[in-house]
C-alpha cells in the first residue's frame, strides 16, 4: 500500500489580506512563535496564465525555501487530500481575529 505524502492548506494574514497556500511540510518548533512552511506548491502549468492570483503568488514566493509566519497571523491549517488554487482574499473590515494571548515558550 502506497502512503500518500502530507499536504497542508495554510490560511494566514499578510497586510490585511488572507493568503491561502499549499505546502508539503509545516513545523512549529524551529523558530519560537513562528510556523515554518516548506515545500510550497503551485500549479505547474507553463505558458498560458490560467489563474492570475496563483501566478502572482508563484512569483512572490519563487525563491523561498522556508516561509516563517508569526503564529498570531495563522488563521487555519488543514491537512487535505487534493490541492486547489492558491488564493489571496481581502480581510473583511469587520472580521474579528483574536491573536493568541500567550506565545509558546518562556514568558517574561
Amino acid at each position: 500500500m502506497k502512503i500518500k505524502p502530507n499536504l497542508y492548506r495554510i490560511n494566514y494574514i499578510n497586510q490585511n489580506q488572507v493568503y491561502e497556500l499549499y505546502a508539503k511540510q509545516i513545523v512549529t518548533d524551529s523558530l519560537l512563535g513562528f510556523m515554518s512552511i516548506s515545500g510550497i506548491l503551485f500549479d505547474l502549468s507553463e505558458g498560458v496564465v490560467i489563474d492570475p492570483i496563483e501566478e502572482q503568488l508563484k512569483h512572490e514566493f519563487k525563491d523561498v525555501e522556508v516561509l516563517h509566519i508569526p503564529l498570531a497571523h495563522v488563521l487555519k491549517v488543514e491537512e487535505v487530500k487534493h490541492k486547489k488554487s492558491c488564493k489571496i482574499k481581502p480581510l473583511k473590515p469587520n472580521a474579528v481575529v483574536t491573536p493568541l494571548s500567550n506565545q509558546p515558550g518562556p514568558q517574561q
